[in-house]
Order: C-alpha cells, then sequence, then structure tokens
C-alpha cells in the first residue's frame, strides 16, 4: 500500500521537479498535495475510480427528501461525493434501475413512475426526487453512489496498484505543467504513458459495466437501447 506522501514523492522525481536524492521542499509539496487532491476529485467525477463506490438501502416515504451529510438529512451517507443510480427491490435477488432524469424534465408528463432525480443542496448532500404513485408502492431502494476521496499527507492509499501508478502518472504530468522545467521529451513521454495507462482503466471498467433490462413500462426496449439506456455502470 502507499501512502498519499509517497504518491508526491514518486511524482516529483519522475517529473524531476526534485531529484530522487533530495526532499521534497515544503513548498513544492504543498503544491503537489493540492494537485493531488484535485486529480482524485476529477477521477472519481470522470468515474475512473471506482473502488470508493458504495451502497444504502431505504424506503422513500415522501416525494423529495435530503441524502448525505447534514441535520435534516433523511437517509445518511457519510462521505456522499455523487449519486451514481437508485434501484427499487424487484425479489430477494433482483433489484431494478430507476431511470435518471434531469431535474427540469423530471416534472414532464411524459417521465412515467419509474424515474428518478437528485441535484446537488451542499457539501456532500443532495435533494432526491421520486414519482407519488411509486411511494404508493412502499418499495425498498438502494442508493449506489461515490464516497468523497479525502487524503492528508500520511494517508495510506486504499486502491490497487494500477490506480495508484495513474495517480502517480496523472501527479507527474500536472507537476511538469506547474514547474516548466522538464525537457519536452520527457514531458511528452509522461504525458504518453499516463494516456496509455487511463485507456487501459477505461476499457477494464467498460467491461465490468452490468447491463439490466428495463422494465415497468417505460418504453421501447428497441429506443432505450438506441439512447444507451440499457447499460448501468
Amino acid at each position: 500500500m502507499s501512502k498519499f506522501r509517497d504518491v508526491i514523492v514518486e511524482a516529483c522525481n519522475r517529473s524531476k521537479v526534485v531529484p530522487r536524492k533530495r526532499d521534497v521542499p515544503a513548498d513544492v509539496f504543498t503544491t503537489a498535495s493540492n494537485l493531488l487532491k484535485g486529480i482524485l476529485q476529477d477521477y472519481s467525477n470522470r468515474k475512473f475510480i471506482t473502488a470508493y463506490r458504495n451502497e444504502v438501502n431505504f424506503t422513500p416515504i415522501q416525494e423529495s427528501f435530503l441524502v448525505g451529510e447534514g441535520p435534516d438529512v433523511i437517509v445518511e451517507v457519510p462521505k456522499l461525493q455523487t449519486p451514481e443510480a437508485i434501484l427499487y427491490k424487484l425479489s430477494d435477488n433482483d433489484w431494478v434501475p430507476l431511470r435518471f432524469v434531469a431535474f427540469e424534465d423530471f416534472y414532464n408528463a411524459g417521465n412515467g413512475v419509474y424515474t428518478v432525480s437528485w441535484q446537488p443542496t451542499g457539501p456532500n448532500q443532495y435533494k432526491v426526487y421520486f414519482k407519488p404513485t411509486f411511494l404508493s408502492g412502499n418499495r425498498t431502494c438502494k442508493l449506489i453512489y461515490t464516497n468523497e476521496m479525502v487524503y492528508d499527507d500520511n494517508d495510506t492509499i486504499n486502491l490497487p496498484t494500477p490506480y495508484v501508478e495513474l495517480l502517480t502518472r496523472a501527479l507527474a504530468c500536472a507537476l511538469c505543467d506547474s514547474y516548466p522545467r522538464t525537457d519536452q521529451t520527457h514531458v511528452q513521454n509522461l504525458n504518453i504513458q499516463l494516456e496509455k495507462l487511463e485507456n487501459s482503466l477505461i476499457a477494464a471498467n467498460s467491461s465490468n459495466r452490468i447491463m439490466t433490462r428495463d422494465v415497468g413500462g417505460k418504453g421501447s426496449l428497441l429506443s432505450d437501447f438506441l439512447a444507451g439506456n440499457f447499460i448501468y455502470g
């Protein structure tokens, strides 16, 4: 396991911002730390890093309510970064995804009972919306969400090795932009290495997506297939 600090030190070396035998100066470390936190946020938003996904079950009893952190939340979800999907329980082993629609389209008459929407309302907090008819079924739902990835300098990054390498390469490239001292050939090589690993992880994540049926009278299966609505992940 690598620590947050280890990634910074290695990236500083690879970018040639700090030679391997030297300690990273405090100001460079601070800059690198801020860059790495931004990279973690970016990769999480882009769904590169799926290791920080989690789930919570709940039964919605009102049309809209808060989830996440805060005094008024109905469903507590510590470190909630982004909701990814909401499913309802069909049987003991089967769950069906509700169709997410943007808030501005949620009340459109063309969107049926099995739709859901959410919007951010504060740090680590979202408001979710259900159709009144859906609530009448008293259904158990499952929220799939992404946890916020927050690290201090000496925290261990609990990610598989390829993802730690991804963070290291991305930070090395970012440091080259912040400290343009490295020759362009080396910078280009770093960017090529980063792109190769990103593409590899994109392919790996795509192969792990779950395909689900669209049920509940929500429209043509063919139209949903063409629209890409059959993909959940």
